[in-house]
């Protein structure tokens, strides 16, 4: 089951920008097809956050529409 995290708390900063991935995806919101924001949690653990629809999920358990292909991939 995938659960939504307020991430907009005290304590909590955006992790450095990283680029798209190497492995051919991207992450993005499946939502809004939008990029996510990666973020550290207090409790050690990454999360993404989406500002525009204000949703995530913890790194570690992606929803499956959370990773596209790049265009480019082979």
């Amino acid at each position: 089951m995938n659960r939504s995290f307020r991430m907009r708390r005290a304590g909590v900063e955006p992790a450095a920008t990283l680029p798209e991935s190497g492995r051919g995806y991207r992450h993005v919101c499946p939502g809004c097809g939008e990029g996510l924001t990666l973020y550290d949690l207090r409790d050690g653990d990454q999360a993404y956050w989406c500002d525009p629809c204000g949703r995530g999920h913890r790194a570690s358990d992606p929803p499956p529409q959370a990773l596209q292909p790049l265009p480019d991939a082979s």
